[in-house]
């Protein structure tokens, strides 16, 4: 099967990445939903306003970013850093926020792709991560080996969002014939709505997948590589299956 006709896909975010994914769900014939399934909340404690003002003046080598939720965090700020993203999604994000990308993985688009292209410079280099509050710490320590001096601040908090009783119904009836999970975190709110057994679920990697199996949720489709391109491919290729096994 080379595209989702037919097939209604849940896409757990809104916003403008919520838009952007149900634009290319659309292209291949699906039809998004849009649910959003968890929430972020900016921390504005020193930490964060320390980091800012640090930024400015040109106190970071690097400020490294991984998620679409620090580009909102950062929007707007006087980046005197050079900028890291962890995967093209982020990096196509900063872009479209006017920021600068100067490094981001060639392939593998996670904390260990980063680490992977990371420079060599100085021993003492000064970075700044802002992270979610649930971030694996292996990104920062991975760069602390590398020498480099992290300053690692939550920048902002994620938490399961309220979903209605309507959609929730919906969720555990089946109306999505498929499902997108892009983290952990985002696996088990899904899980913990308990959707339909037949409901198909991609996974973007296969840190997720685990972090899914974990939680209960299970995952027949991960993407080669982190991107949403490659999620709706492997995607397209469960629910191909799925109904070729249907018609036998």
């Amino acid at each position: 099967m080379t595209d989702l006709t037919g097939t209604t896909v849940l896409v757990p975010r809104g916003g403008a990445w919520g838009e952007r994914v149900s634009a290319r769900v659309r292209a291949r014939g699906g039809t998004p939903w849009v649910v959003a399934l968890l929430e972020t909340t900016p921390v504005t404690g020193p930490d964060v306003v320390t980091a800012q003002r640090r930024l400015a003046t040109g106190t970071y080598d690097w400020l490294v970013v991984t998620s679409a939720a620090t580009v909102d965090l950062v929007r707007g700020w006087d980046l005197q850093a050079k900028v890291a993203a962890v995967g093209p999604a982020t990096a196509s994000t900063l872009t479209e926020a006017g920021i600068v990308v100067d490094l981001v993985p060639d392939h593998t688009y996670s904390a260990t792709g980063l680490l992977q292209v990371w420079p060599d410079e100085p021993a003492g280099s000064s970075v700044l991560l802002l992270r979610s509050d649930l971030a694996r710490a292996s990104l920062a320590d991975g760069l602390r080996e590398r020498g480099c001096e992290v300053t690692d601040v939550i920048g902002y908090r994620t938490t399961a969002a309220p979903v209605d009783d309507t959609d929730a119904a919906r969720i555990r009836a089946g109306h999505a014939d498929a499902a997108l999970v892009t983290s952990g975190s985002m696996a088990r709110a899904l899980a913990a709505l308990c959707p339909a057994p037949d409901t198909v679920v991609a996974s973007i990697g296969p840190v997720t997948t685990a972090d899914a199996r974990d939680a209960g949720l299970p995952v027949h489709a991960e993407a080669s590589e982190r991107t949403i391109d490659h999620l709706l491919d492997a995607l397209c290729d469960a629910v191909g299956q799925a109904a070729r096994e249907e018609q036998s």
